[in-house]
């Protein structure tokens, strides 16, 4: 069962959305009325690839993976949406339904919001449909990398991919390196990188020695982002 004290509020997911962060406090008020909180075990599907769902996701609490079959059929992970951010929302603003399944990779809170709630926000809006745009844009240059890392990468590859993705998302820059500002397990990254926990630990005790990152309780460091790029490459 999932424990209830950890459920954020809909006004606080959305105020921390990048993407809907910016709409104003009436439009918020009114998205947040009429939004389902949503719960997703770890492991659990969303939803999966060519489902029609009448709603998109704003993640409160844990990590959400998008993910697509590669040509010999194994699943790999196009994108890592962690607290904060928007997924399948294209889907339902177009209706072309899910692209790619959706997955939580930890324990998720998520806000549910129902197209028919969104839309006449969305169309009268023209500066949440510019930063959509860009968004996307963004996005979509992301995934590639990822994939590409993800796909045919080495372990360590797979790893640096996905704590580079965390830092460009949640990085907090610090005077000693740049802080991955989510709780995060050697589980939790095992999971989005696809490997084993054990190597996960090698691979990142490994860069601690280096003095590549440092961890802190549940949450890491990244110390020389420079040589964390060069080993993804």
């Amino acid at each position: 069962m999932p424990d209830l004290h950890d459920v954020p509020s809909r006004r606080a997911i959305l105020r921390s959305s990048t993407l809907l962060g910016g709409l104003t406090e009436e439009q918020q008020q009114e998205l947040a009325a009429n939004s389902i909180m949503a719960h997703a075990e770890k492991g659990e599907t969303i939803w999966i690839t060519g489902n029609t769902v009448d709603f998109f996701g704003v993640v409160g609490t844990g990590f959400v993976k998008m993910t697509s079959f590669g040509p010999n059929h194994q699943e790999i992970t196009t994108e890592i949406m962690g607290p904060g951010q928007v997924f399948g929302l294209l889907g339902v603003i177009d209706g072309t339904g899910c692209p790619q399944s959706a997955k939580a990779v930890t324990g998720t809170w998520y806000l549910k919001i129902r197209k028919g709630e969104f839309m006449p926000t969305y169309e009268s809006n023209f500066i949440l449909k510019e930063q959509i745009f860009r968004r996307t844009a963004h996005r979509l240059k992301q995934s590639f990398d990822l994939i590409a890392h993800l796909s045919v990468g080495t372990v360590e590859q797979r790893v640096a991919a996905v704590l580079l993705v965390l830092t460009r998302s949640f990085g907090q820059e610090g005077e000693e390196g740049i802080v991955i500002d989510v709780p995060l397990t050697r589980q939790d990254i095992s999971e989005l990188a696809g490997t084993t926990v054990e190597s996960t630990i090698r691979v990142i005790s490994r860069w601690q020695k280096q003095g590549w990152v440092e961890t802190q309780a549940k949450h890491i460091m990244i110390r020389d982002l420079e040589s964390l790029m060069a080993a993804v490459r």
